[in-house]
Parts: structure tokens; sequence; C-alpha cells
């Protein structure tokens, strides 16, 4: 049920009437029929047009509904079905916008409106219509509500009704591209090499080829071996390494960022995504994410595409503090990561203070005999550029 409406004259509308005024007034002072009728006819007008887009809103319904995912910088589709429940009447030039603000945003910004327009919508059917929207950052947005209206059929009077939608939409952070420099860092180590079991599953890339085992798939078969040694020969594969991985991000802003800092943190955020993404893609070891914000983070599960969107959902929503707690990841580094964890401390912050400093120690610390790879990535300054690519490009094409 609509939370409100409102009835309003256009534009054109306060021209029909103003016109009206004049030929009534013309009329009553000429005491001219003619003119009396014209004037009956110009009020009839506004009449009927009010009364035929009042009645062509009622019994609508307004549904919406996010058909793709979003990540900060790509384009959303939304797609908004409106539902004509009478059975005679049909709805005729309707108008549908909706309102998409972000929550959390002390800065005023006016929210996005994006409109459609349904030319017809027949009795007892619904028609569906989906616009693309780009939202530049990150967080959960608030949708709603969707204002329908019409001016049909005269375009005079406007009949505007206020549909609720507490929808809640959470725009994941922006992915970008990891350079080759980081990738010299983080090569894939190989686990085995073993080959493929399963009909139709590559675990890796091609190794080598070794002598045909019982239960091997006959798919695998390397036939010019097999024709060279005179006997079966299967491809084997390398399989992706397990290795494990700790994303340390420390979000921290001063209590009157500047926009250049505003970018840095977006910036940190966004290469943290791009690692987890990265790592749950092509390995199957526990990754640890932990971040120092306004509300700490700290997860620590198998990397895998559940694992991804979890870390995504966290990372959109963690918001940059002056007072980051640095606690947080002390207590990752110590108590979660362990021995065998590479770990990649991503910080916001101008300078290294001791905390810091003593926070470094204690992740590149690992246990006797055990290697740990320790990676601090300055978002201050231009390290972060030398490992990541953001894309903005790419992202914001148009679609």
């Amino acid at each position: 049920m609509p939370t409100r409406h409102r009835t309003s004259l256009c534009r054109e509308g306060w021209y029909s009437l103003l016109l009206l005024a004049v030929v009534l007034t013309w009329a009553l002072l000429r005491e001219n029929n003619l003119l009396l009728l014209v004037a009956g006819l110009m009020f009839a007008m506004l009449l009927i047009n009010w009364r035929l887009s009042v009645a062509a809103l009622g019994r609508l319904e307004v549904r919406r509904c996010a058909v793709s995912g979003a990540h900060a910088g790509s384009w959303l589709t939304i797609e908004v079905e409106v539902v004509n429940t009478r059975r005679r009447l049909g709805s005729w030039a309707l108008s549908v916008e909706d309102s998409l603000k972000r929550q959390d945003d002390q800065r005023g910004v006016q929210p996005v409106r994006p409109a459609l327009m349904f030319p017809y919508v027949p009795a007892g059917q619904s028609v569906r219509q989906s616009y693309r929207v780009c939202l530049p950052q990150r967080g959960r947005y608030a949708m709603g509500p969707l204002r329908v209206s019409t001016r049909f059929p005269f375009g005079l009077v406007q009949r505007a009704l206020w549909h609720p939608g507490d929808d809640q939409l959470l725009v994941l952070p922006r992915l970008g591209r990891l350079r080759p420099a980081w990738l010299q860092h983080y090569q894939p180590a190989p686990h085995g090499t073993r080959g493929a079991r399963r009909p139709g599953c590559v675990p890796g890339d091609f190794f080598a080829v070794r002598e045909w085992q019982a239960g091997d798939s006959v798919r695998w078969v390397h036939w010019r071996s097999t024709a060279r040694h005179r006997e079966l020969v299967v491809r084997q594969f390398e399989q992706p390494g397990e290795r494990e991985l700790g994303v340390l991000l420390d979000l921290w802003e001063p209590d009157e960022p500047q926009p250049d800092q505003r970018q840095r943190v977006e910036l940190a955020v966004s290469f943290a995504a791009t690692l987890v993404v990265d790592f749950c893609r092509s390995n199957r070891g526990q990754l640890l994410l932990a971040t120092a914000s306004a509300r700490p983070v700290c997860v620590e599960k198998p990397a895998s595409l559940a694992m991804s969107r979890e870390a995504l959902e966290a990372l959109a929503l963690a918001q940059a503090s002056p007072n980051a707690p640095l606690s947080a990841l002390r207590g990752a580094a110590f108590s979660r990561a362990r021995p065998q964890f590479d770990v990649v401390l991503i910080s916001t912050r101008e300078r290294a203070g001791a905390e810091l400093e003593a926070l470094l120690a204690a992740a590149g610390s690992a246990a006797p005999g055990a290697r740990r790879r320790l990676v601090h990535v300055a978002a201050s300054d231009s390290t972060l550029a030398d490992y990541f690519e953001d894309d903005r490009r790419l992202a914001e094409a148009p679609p």
C-alpha cells in the first residue's frame, strides 16, 4: 500500500487554469454564452484529467529486484515490476522513480534517482522494465521509496503515489588488477603432480606425462606419447598450492580527512579485496582477513567462493577511523595467523608509530623452522602503485 499521495497541477495545468480564468472573466463581462461553453469545456478537461489520473494509480503494486551483483564503479541492473490488479481499467503513461542513497554518509550527497517509463500496463497483468546504475562508492545503500506518477491523459494534472521501499543494497569494493611485480612475490606453489581422476575436471596446468593407472580418465590419455612408448600414457597436472594468507588492513584517517586521504583509504580497501578474490580463485588454503577500523573484523576460513563473498561484504562496510584499534590486528597476528601464514599488512597511516612497528615485528615473527613472508604495503607512498592497478576506465565503461 502507498504511504502517501499527492495531486498537483503541472505547468501546463497552471497555464490552462490561467487561460480558463481569462475566458471565464471575459464571458461574464460580455455575457457571451459561447465563451461560457468554452470555459466549461476547459474546466471539464481539468476535471477529467484529475479523475483518470487518480483511477490509473489505483490498485497498483510496484516491486523491485536487483538482478546482478555490484562492485563500486561497475554497472548494476535493477528490475522494476508494475502489477495492475484491476480487472478492467489499464494504466497509461506511468513514470516510476527510484531512489538510492548511501547510508552513513554525512557529507549531504544527493541520492541517485533513476526513472522508468511504462507506456501501458494492461488490466490484470504485469510489466517489467530494468534500469542500470553505476554507484561510485562501496557500502550499504537504502533503496526507495518508489514514486509512481502519471499525467494521463491531457498532461494537466499529475497524480503521484509513494510506495514504501525499505530494501537495502550492498555495494562491494572496487576490484582491480594485480601487477606482475606482486605476482612475482606470490606464485602459486605446486601441491602435487597427480593425473586427473574425474572426467571433465582439470585441476591445474599441464605438467608432464606418466604411465596410466587404474582410475585415470580416458580423456587425459596422451595419444602421441602412447604411440611412441607403445603403452598408455596420461597427462598429469599441477595442483594449486595450499598456501595460507593473512591480510591485515589498517584503515586510519584523520578527524577531517582530505579528498586524497579518502582516496587512499578506498585504494587500500580495493587492494585488499583484489587480494582476497585472487587468493580464493587460485588456492585452497586458509585465508585470514582482519581489519583495524571503526568496527574491527576478523574472519578466518578456507579459501572458497563463500569466504570471498563474506570477506568482500566485510570490506564493503569497513569505515576508516582516527582511532582505528591496532589491537585487533595484533590479536589476529598472534593468535589466528599460524607460523606458515604469509602476512600482508596494508596501512593507510602516514607515519608508522611505535605500535605499528610492534605489530610488524609480531606479524613477521614465526616459529623456529617455519618460513613466513611479511609484506608491508603503505598506501601513503608509491608502494601500492607498484603492486596494484585500479582500472577505473574498465569498470565505469557504459553498458
